[in-house]
């Protein structure tokens, strides 16, 4: 199975909590209308919904019109990207996915989308799971996807 199959089958299998590590927000493996629809899904019907997206750079991405973006913007309570902030986080070169409490994807390689990942592990995705916390919390809002109001 290719990233982008793993990509989305992790996340239309996801019912409650998915937390995203990204270079650019690659569009190849996120910017898909089933994935919108199923995250804007959860978000209206699970009202302990959580959707966090960790990335390096998201101008790319809001110039284009990225689903995420737009799924940030439509529903800011349940679906938040922020950015990296600390040197050692802006270094990190890896794409995480991580779904639910079991399900998670590693792309080591995200510029030619190589890596791995499992449909059931508890105990390595709460691994990968506490380092996205520690990185979330020291990251910062993302000015590229904030929704102006007028």
């Amino acid at each position: 199975m290719d990233c982008q199959e793993a990509a989305k089958t992790l996340i239309l299998g996801s019912v409650g909590r998915v937390y995203l590590i990204t270079q650019r927000l690659e569009t190849e493996l996120y910017n898909h209308a089933e994935i919108f629809d199923h995250l804007v899904q959860i978000a209206t019907t699970n009202r302990n919904a959580d959707i966090r997206i960790i990335a390096h750079d998201t101008r790319v991405a809001a110039n284009q019109g990225h689903c995420l973006i737009h799924l940030v913007q439509k529903l800011p309570t349940f679906a938040q990207i922020r950015i990296t902030a600390t040197p050692a986080h802006q270094n990190f070169r890896e794409s995480w996915l991580i779904a639910d409490d079991g399900a998670y994807m590693r792309i080591r390689n995200p510029e030619r989308f190589e890596g791995y990942y499992e449909i059931d592990n508890k105990l390595e995705c709460k691994s990968y799971f506490d380092s996205f916390i520690e990185m979330w919390e020291a990251s910062e809002p993302d000015q590229n996807t904030r929704r102006l109001s007028l």
